[in-house]
């Protein structure tokens, strides 16, 4: 496949994906071809759906915007690809999101799911895609979230049944809540 192909087949896309298609396009385009670092994958593509496919096959390439980009559009499920600091799975919820409690204080942090179950993961900052999740707010502080208690600055993030904490500022690593 070539380029004009690829945008020539992006161009032909159901119109509902076409901009998020193109938006793709721009990030590994450079004037009349794609980037060198993204030639490979367009050399054996017979489609789009190949030539991106491809690039979010490619761990080395999971840091990227057109992977991100790829990921949402398609709905792929790309947590498991990255290695969090803690990962807690199934945990049961009673409201509308994950509680996260400060003092008195309580905020729900959305899973991005309207199951009544969720999972929780943490990772240090730059250990997964940002663009990949969908950002709702920081915390600072010290609280408690499923059984953990942390302290310092956290970015977090939903993502499809998941809560994702990134550690921007830690005094430490979350440890378990002693119930002692």
């Amino acid at each position: 496949m070539n380029y004009k192909e690829l945008k020539e087949g992006i161009g032909q896309a159901p119109l509902a994906s076409r901009p998020a298609l193109e938006r793709l396009l721009l990030y590994v385009s450079a004037g009349p071809g794609v980037l060198p670092d993204y030639a490979p994958y367009l050399e054996g593509a017979t489609s789009y759906r190949d030539f991106f496919d491809a690039i979010y096959a490619d761990d080395a390439k999971k840091g990227t915007s057109v992977w991100a980009g790829w990921a949402a559009l398609k709905r792929k499920s790309w947590i498991g690809r990255f290695e969090p600091l803690l990962r807690l799975e199934n945990l049961r919820l009673k409201g509308d999101g994950l509680p996260v409690q400060f003092g008195t204080g309580l905020f729900l942090a959305p899973t991005g799911s309207r199951d009544s179950i969720a999972n929780l993961s943490v990772f240090r900052q730059g250990a997964f895609n940002v663009e990949a999740a969908e950002f709702v707010t920081s915390i600072g502080g010290t609280f408690t979230c499923a059984g953990y208690d942390f302290a310092g600055i956290y970015g977090a993030y939903k993502y499809r049944g998941n809560v994702i904490l990134e550690q921007w500022e830690a005094e430490r690593d979350p440890v378990p809540t002693d119930k002692g």
